[in-house]
């Protein structure tokens, strides 16, 4: 017997806490991701083990079935990656083979469902080849989905199913979106968890007082993990950051009410557990085999819920305040003011009620108990202070925020120092009071958060604002007094309100048809020919009494041609055309000029004589290139 075969088949292959939601069947979660490394771990030695956690073959045979889900993804740490090396990493198809023949003939038979997320191409093909070895029967119990919400869509509750942490991780990544990792019903209702209009849920009856604030269910397991005893030595905790999908994760997960979140840091894990109808409290069997979220999770969580406040702790409407009595850096502050700031009934704080019970409640307290530890995890009173301080404030100018950012670094690392000696006994707060928000309700509604019936995105202080203004406005319905008893007149009647003129409508065309004038009536081709045109004193008739006159058209002449422009001058061109330059026409040759005695430039170049063109005229050619004579 090895513990530690043991140990990684109980990683690899264990029982979900709830039966399954679509038969009621036992169901057990087989996880690729826990698989160890074949070049390290003999898979031969492994697979007893792994299969001695089936169910037994007596309760097989007494009629019990069973289904199996198989998270096929790779680990976080090997999503994405291929090549030979990281195929030896993997266990062959020949093992898995092998180890479908062990299988005895009743486990194959009672297996009643089995489901397959996020399957590779060599799952498929592995199931699709086991499935033809053994007849093809099998192969209807096989259901492959892509993610967590397409198995949603198949009707199995996520929800209820006990998931590494691992396979979350991978399916935020696959997905590469901001995306819901599942098919999230709260959207359409509310909120659950984070960025809700009342951050402190109300606990309802049978638990102390009806309508007493707690604390949220987000708060309650991240802070109880984080103070645990090997958790909360961490060095550097609240300072170093968690992986930002680790958060992203964690955030989804409680804003869709997951029941089983498992923490774990080294041997030390955390899992509440919950409460079904008929069973009583379910809860996580061998914890420490499990894949759980590490410490720095839980601390990033936590600094997340403050972030995200609708309402920060220190509002911009404080700021001004802020600046005017803590703005000096030399001031001290006096134990004696940090009371009147967080006193439940204060009248002079600077603070709203909501963001005072929050420090009283977990902030304050929580940090006290950091800082008890701070000879392992290194964290001071200014450290803790730097980390939460940003948190603390959001408003829509960074720089003013930033401003600010030091005077609360002030007044927090005043609260946390002086918490436990003075400011703890005079609010009326311990730490056994705080232990017992911690604790897991008794009462099963007040496990879970609350989800909204819906969100506005409207803050509590506008909402008290709207509020207030519709009150002064409507007054109908109530009966006002004057200051001497009697009633008061009611108000004059408004005058009456004329609705503005309508637009004016769009006409059809019948209406526009009507409204167009008449055209003159038309000629008969008898009347026009009966008019006599070259006479123009004849008077016309009566048809013709509407008709519009015209000017003649001007006489059209031919165009000019060539031969009786060039040598004829502008005296004996034709009538129609002497009234027209011709600024080309040549009147005598050149020779007549000069024996006309016109003066001519002696500075020209003379002209030589050209002999008269043969009938055949030589083609000029360039002359030929010197380096192509010798050639030619």
């Amino acid at each position: 017997y090895s513990s530690t075969l043991a140990l990684l088949a109980s990683r690899i292959l264990y029982p979900n806490p709830l039966p399954s939601s679509t038969t009621n069947l036992p169901l057990y979660i087989l996880n690729s991701a826990a698989f160890p490394d074949a070049r390290e771990t003999s898979y031969d030695d492994l697979v007893p083990y792994v299969l001695a956690r089936l169910p037994g073959e007596d309760d097989l045979l007494a009629g019990q079935q069973y289904e199996i889900l198989f998270f096929a993804k790779a680990s976080a740490d090997d999503a994405g990656k291929t090549g030979k090396d990281y195929k030896k990493r993997r266990p062959g198809w020949q093992w898995c083979v092998q180890t479908y023949q062990l299988l005895s003939r009743v486990v194959r038979k009672k297996l009643n469902r089995l489901w397959i997320v996020g399957a590779e191409s060599w799952v498929r093909m592995l199931v699709e080849g086991v499935m033809v070895m053994s007849g093809g029967k099998g192969r209807k119990k096989v259901v492959f989905a892509r993610g967590m919400r397409e198995l949603e869509g198949w009707g199995v509750k996520v929800r209820e199913l006990c998931v590494p942490c691992g396979v979350w991780v991978v399916e935020k990544r696959r997905r590469k979106t901001r995306a819901s990792m599942v098919e999230n019903e709260n959207k359409a209702k509310g909120r659950r968890a984070f960025g809700v209009r009342e951050p402190l849920p109300r606990s309802d009856h049978g638990e102390g007082e009806e309508g007493r604030v707690r604390l949220p269910r987000v708060l309650k397991e991240a802070t109880s993990f984080l103070l645990m005893d090997e958790c909360v030595k961490t060095e550097g905790i609240f300072r170093i950051n968690a992986k930002a999908v680790m958060v992203e994760v964690l955030q989804e997960l409680y804003s869709h009410g997951q029941q089983f979140i498992v923490w774990q840091e080294l041997d030390t894990v955390l899992c509440f557990p919950y409460w079904r109808d008929g069973t009583g409290d379910v809860g996580m069997d061998e914890l420490k085999e499990k894949d759980g979220f590490d410490i720095h999770a839980a601390a990033g969580l936590i600094k997340l819920w403050y972030n995200e406040l609708r309402e920060p702790i220190f509002p911009q409407s404080c700021y001004q305040a802020l600046e005017k009595f803590y703005g000096n850096a030399d001031l001290q502050l006096e134990p004696q003011q940090l009371v009147e700031m967080l006193r439940p009934d204060s009248e002079w704080t600077i603070l709203s009620a909501t963001a005072r019970r929050i420090l009283r409640m977990h902030l304050l307290p929580l940090l006290s108990q950091v800082t008890h530890f701070e000879e392992w995890n290194h964290m001071t009173v200014y450290a803790l202070a730097v980390c939460f301080a940003p948190a603390l404030l959001r408003g829509p100018d960074i720089e003013e925020d930033f401003k600010m950012m030091g005077i609360v670094r002030r007044l927090l690392e005043a609260m946390i120092r002086d918490w436990t000696v003075h400011l703890a006994p005079s609010l009326g707060g311990d730490n056994e009071s705080f232990e017992a928000e911690l604790r897991l309700p008794e009462v099963v509604a007040n496990r879970e958060d609350p989800l909204e019936d819906g969100d506005n995105g409207v803050s509590s202080s506008e909402a008290q604002m709207t509020g207030i203004t519709l009150m002064d406005n409507d007054a109908s319905g109530s009966d006002t007094q004057q200051e001497d008893g009697s009633e008061e007149d009611d108000p004059p009647a408004l005058p009456q309100r004329h609705p503005p003129p309508l637009p004016p409508r769009h006409r059809t065309f019948s209406e526009i048809e009507d409204e167009r004038p008449s055209l003159p009536p038309r000629l008969r081709s008898s009347t026009i020919a009966a008019i006599p045109i070259s006479s123009p004193t004849t008077s016309p008739s009566n048809d013709l009494d509407n008709c519009v006159k015209r000017k003649p058209a001007p006489t059209v002449h031919p165009l000019p041609r060539y031969s009786m422009i060039v040598g004829t001058s502008s005296q004996q061109l034709p009538a129609t055309l002497g009234h027209i330059p011709f600024y080309n026409t040549v009147e005598q040759p050149f020779e007549e000029e000069e024996e006309q005695g016109l003066d001519v430039d002696s500075d020209l170049p003379e002209y030589e004589a050209v002999p008269e063109p043969s009938n055949r005229t030589a083609i000029p050619r360039k002359p030929v290139p010197k380096s192509l004579k010798g050639d030619v």
